[in-house]
């Protein structure tokens, strides 16, 4: 790890049972695919509990359980001292679950991630609430786990973050508790944050508005990492807007093609930005070299008084079909967000959104 951080010296030795929690099944899961894929049993690895497991004390005992693979067992319940569970909204009946079967084995249960951190009142039978990013709270809670163990508190307890880890200090996630083939693909984080403000998106307030980064040599830690434990084939950037500062990707494109080159182009990438980055011909260009094939942008509308009354005037800077062909010209795929439901919307609005994909 870089960085001054040091890490936290434990006086008990614990059993951490860290679960994953099933997604209820929608379009986005792809689920209906797996089964032309082999040994794919879920559509990405969960980012956020594999870092948690890699930033609890070395010394610990760490079990990892993606129930999107496979179910947690009572054996692994009776093995572990603490749970601790994390995800969106979208998996609250199986986090609420999780820390019903925990308790039932008499279990301290811990919950973190961003259904939580926006929303505390979801879960109030849960012992520990860590909200926010990784931080001064998690060490609060990985303290807490060392002076109590499975002792579960009086009342239910809250740590919030106040001062966030750098992403710079951010360890490498546990991939060795994960198997790559079993996922769609592979994911992997490099910033956090967006600069825009657009009305429907909750990603400024929860992680804020300046971009925080990580390393180059961080990204290429990790994908060697991540390969070691078997290949996707594919590896998507979460970042929620890949561009959000154009500086530090252009820095990282380089060792991206560099990795590229040096091990026979063992990945394609994927990522998500703002449909702006089709103004951007060097990016493009250094992004089709390190091959770059997919790419998510949220066009939300064609209309452009919905993008303006949603904040989203960089979709304006350009013809939204003359930057999609933009981006097809440097050999990617467009996957577009569409929204309907906007307050501007009109009878006319369905059609119109038809015409426009098709």
């Amino acid at each position: 790890m870089t960085g001054g951080r040091v890490p936290y010296t434990p006086r008990n030795h614990r059993r951490i049972l860290c679960i994953f929690p099933r997604y209820s099944r929608s379009f986005g899961t792809f689920h209906h695919a797996y089964p032309l894929m082999g040994t794919v049993r879920a559509f990405m690895p969960p980012q956020g509990i594999l870092l948690v497991a890699a930033y609890l004390p070395e010394s610990w005992e760490v079990r990892l359980i993606d129930e999107n693979v496979r179910p947690a067992t009572d054996a692994d319940y009776a093995w572990a001292d603490i749970v601790i569970t994390s995800g969106m909204h979208i998996q609250r009946p199986q986090i609420l679950e999780i820390n019903e079967i925990a308790h039932r084995h008499g279990k301290l249960t811990a919950l973190g991630g961003p259904s939580v951190s926006s929303c505390p009142e979801y879960y109030p039978d849960v012992d520990i609430l860590h909200l926010g990013e990784l931080g001064d709270a998690t060490d609060k809670m990985i303290a807490y786990f060392d002076e109590y163990g499975s002792q579960r508190p009086p009342q239910q307890l809250i740590f919030k973050t106040t001062a966030r880890l750098p992403l710079s200090e951010f360890p490498t996630p546990a991939y060795q508790h994960v198997r790559m083939e079993n996922y769609f693909l592979g994911s992997i984080q490099f910033s956090s944050g967006c600069p825009f403000r657009c009305e429907f998106c909750d990603i400024p307030e929860l992680y804020g508005r300046n971009p925080r980064l990580k390393t180059p040599q961080q990204i290429l830690k990790e994908l060697d990492t991540m390969l070691a434990s078997g290949n996707p084939g594919a590896v998507y950037f979460v970042d929620d807007n890949f561009i959000g500062n154009r500086r530090a990707v252009t820095e990282l494109l380089p060792h991206l093609i560099d990795w590229q080159k040096a091990n026979g182009y063992p990945v394609q990438f994927a990522c998500e930005a703002t449909l702006n980055i089709a103004q951007s011909p060097k990016l493009l260009e250094m992004m089709r070299e390190a091959y770059f094939c997919t790419i998510f942008c949220g066009i939300e509308t064609p209309e452009p008084e919905a993008l303006h009354a949603i904040h989203k005037d960089q979709n304006l800077s350009m013809p939204i079909l003359q930057a999609v062909q933009t981006l097809n010209r440097y050999g990617m795929e467009v996957v577009s967000g569409i929204i309907i439901g906007f307050d501007t919307d009109t009878p006319q609005t369905g059609d119109r959104i038809l015409e426009f994909i098709r």
